[in-house]
């Protein structure tokens, strides 16, 4: 495995998005690899973190991929969205969006935001000649509705924008790390 200095020397030549796949990957339940955290480290710009699971872990080459894709409005959610699509039609794979409204907020957006936003992801596979299935989950908590959905749905990649958080260990918030511990299908966190 290649040190966080070697990764910066590597960052330098202008790379725009590193994507880090590991044996290891996951350390305990709910937390990366320090391996993942060290290549991580090294590495300033977008990053992609894929943790393979399930069918796509045993057979990569033979599995039919089916994406479900959580957005909720924001740009890393957006940028998830992007590389959903992008695998997509690459693969051929079926791709679900998924508006994940917020339980325990006070102000909830309208169903017209929440329809807004799951049309400019439906305009955006469209763009590449993909079909796209949606769906809207709400009052429970975001890492419950993403399970509950890829369950309903037999998706077996979950593609989900995050932020990385301050902190020596790598941390993309609390819906990753539930998602990390609880989901039996591969995950692919994108941050930028």
């Amino acid at each position: 495995m290649p040190k966080p200095d070697a990764v910066a020397a590597e960052a330098e030549k202008g790379y725009g998005l590193m994507i880090v796949g590991l044996d290891k990957t996951v350390a305990r339940d709910n937390e990366f690899h320090d391996d993942v955290t060290k290549l991580a480290a090294g590495f300033e710009g977008p990053i992609a973190v894929a943790d393979a699971r399930d069918g796509l872990l045993d057979e990569p080459l033979t599995s039919r991929l089916s994406i479900l894709v959580p957005v909720n409005g924001t740009d890393v959610s957006r940028r998830a969205a992007e590389i959903a699509v992008a695998v997509a039609r690459t693969n051929r794979a079926s791709l679900t969006a998924l508006y994940v409204a917020q339980a325990g907020t006070k102000k909830r957006r309208s169903r017209e935001a929440e329809e807004a936003i799951l049309k400019d992801v439906a305009r955006l596979a469209e763009t590449y000649g993909l079909q796209i299935k949606t769906a809207v989950r709400s009052e429970i908590a975001s890492d419950q509705a993403i399970l509950k959905e890829i369950a309903r749905r037999r998706n077996n990649l979950i593609v989900l924008g995050v932020g990385r958080r301050p902190g020596e260990k790598l941390f993309f918030g609390d819906t990753a790390a539930a998602l990390l511990e609880k989901s039996d299908k591969s995950l692919l966190f994108v941050a930028s």
